[in-house]
């Protein structure tokens, strides 16, 4: 039996052409592209709500984060420059922090940092029932407050919290309430 002439006549058989050209098998036809297309879609649209709700979600976090770093900044700039520091809402109303937010120097009026509107997520509320806070050299804060973070046009995302205590506390962003009561 030699079998090692079979297999050099096979390969002498196939030559340059591909086995797909004669048999018509190879390949994609147009219907089974466009299921493919259509099923793709069908993910697509379902996956397009979920991802718009993860980045007003992170809108969320990340205004409530920056909000609280402007806190800090201001109760840090009261104890380095012994002088009382207030931040305000510039905006059209006292209790919506939406518009400009400026760090002042409270004696002066000099402004330390503003952030505009530009300068917020889109889409997220930030209030508060007061339009400014100050902190004294020592880093009490008057008065004690609390900021909600909600967005605005998805009811479905969770509201951050923070709250700023007397002494000058402030907690960390969080979706509950801070337990020392100043959110209550």
């Amino acid at each position: 039996m030699d079998f090692g002439s079979r297999v050099r006549q096979s390969k002498a058989h196939r030559g340059l052409h591909s086995p797909c050209l004669h048999q018509g098998s190879c390949g994609f036809t147009l219907i089974e592209l466009v299921i493919v297309v259509v099923i793709v879609g069908i993910f697509a649209a379902l996956a397009i709500p979920s991802f718009s709700s993860l980045i007003h979600k992170n809108n969320v976090t990340t205004t409530a984060n920056e909000f609280y770093d402007l806190l800090q900044y201001s109760r840090a700039e009261a104890a380095t420059r012994g002088t009382g520091i207030t931040m305000l809402a510039a905006g059209s109303s006292n209790s919506a922090w939406n518009g400009d937010i400026k760090v002042i120097l409270t004696n002066q009026g000099t402004v330390l940092r503003e952030i505009g509107t530009g300068g917020l997520q889109t889409g997220v509320a930030i209030t508060t029932p007061i339009g400014s806070i100050v902190f004294s050299p020592t880093g009490s804060a008057s008065p004690a407050t609390c900021f909600t973070f909600t967005y605005t046009g998805d009811t479905s995302i969770k509201t951050q919290y923070v709250g700023v205590l007397g002494s000058g506390r402030i907690s960390v962003p969080s979706t509950t309430l801070p337990a020392t009561g100043e959110c209550n």
